[in-house]
């Protein structure tokens, strides 16, 4: 799909511009009804949602998005066998913070974007100087009650802390989510200690799977949470301009999020895949798709979830 849509702000590279429709998307994954478009920036080709949701259309989204059942503040096999979990993820394709994130002894980290709270306990129980930060009032009332530092996200813009605070700072599905992609890399520049490092994890637009499932892409698109599409050259660009400086790039393709995208393709009358179960849930059928996934790596130049690190420059 591709039409010539209205002029409109790009909110990456800010510049008044036509833009191109790339999909009309419905939420397949929680069940809000509605329908989203996902446009083309003409001058950096950016793409993005047009028109972009308000402050409190996203809050209403968002009561959706997380409840207490989700919230996760023990320590599980994956926490107690490091080795056993690399291994697993490596197979399952998982991209999971506590297999890469680096912290240097004595460093300060936040949890931007906490979600279920797996990733804040587990470096929290290490005695990892840490702190979290979420719109979720599910997640910061759960969190509270388990003695975690959680700090209450009030404006979607603007992060919480004080400047050069943190040693790491790490977002994972997070910042695609983020209505002012430029505004919010300046304020991850700003709480940043010179020399400290930033993590992003985030569905990449330049997947080979995008092509392959369209507008059931749901992993990827996920209409009307996921605001901003990037690629591994749009996102160097956007932090070179706020002093960050690329370390590393990878790509990988979950095996959850391929189930899911097939999930959306096989049912297509289905608005909430994540909560339904059918036969291709199965263990064997997981396993199958794992192979076949790991296969197809081989292949793949891009994958579904592309992890990025940055550096922030000295003076």
């Amino acid at each position: 799909m591709s039409a010539v849509s209205r002029s409109t702000t790009c909110p990456v590279c800010e510049q008044q511009t036509d833009t191109a429709t790339v999909a009309r998307l419905s939420d397949r994954r929680k069940g809000l009804s509605g329908w989203w478009e996902v446009v083309r920036c003409g001058d950096c080709g950016s793409q993005f949602m047009d028109p972009m949701p308000s402050d409190e259309e996203l809050r209403e989204y968002y009561s959706a998005y997380t409840t207490e059942s989700e919230v996760v503040l023990v320590d599980g096999l994956g926490s107690k066998q490091p080795n056993l979990r690399r291994a697993y993820h490596w197979l399952s394709g998982d991209v999971d913070p506590r297999d890469f994130v680096e912290i240097p002894p004595g460093g300060k980290v936040l949890d931007y974007g906490s979600g279920g709270g797996t990733y804040l306990s587990y470096f929290h129980s290490r005695d990892v100087d840490i702190v979290g930060a979420e719109i979720s009032e599910v997640m910061i009332e759960a969190c509270s009650r388990a003695g975690l530092m959680l700090r209450r996200v009030a404006s979607f813009d603007d992060i919480p802390f004080g400047d050069a605070e943190f040693d790491v700072v790490y977002l994972m599905q997070v910042f695609e989510h983020l209505r002012s992609p430029r505004r919010f890399m300046q304020e991850l520049g700003r709480v940043l200690k010179a020399d400290g490092v930033l993590y992003l994890a985030l569905p990449n637009a330049d997947s080979g799977w995008r092509r392959v499932f369209g507008t059931t892409w749901v992993s990827g698109w996920f209409a009307p949470f996921h605001l901003v599409h990037y690629t591994k050259e749009s996102l160097t660009q956007l932090a070179a301009e706020y002093g960050l400086t690329t370390i590393s790039s990878w790509s990988r393709t979950p095996e959850s999020w391929f189930r899911l995208n097939l999930k959306a393709a096989l049912y297509r009358a289905d608005n909430q895949v994540e909560a339904h179960r059918p036969l291709i849930d199965s263990l064997p059928s997981r396993l199958i798709l794992t192979v076949l996934l790991r296969l197809t790596d081989i292949f793949l130049r891009e994958r579904d979830c592309l992890v990025m690190s940055f550096r922030k420059e000295c003076g």
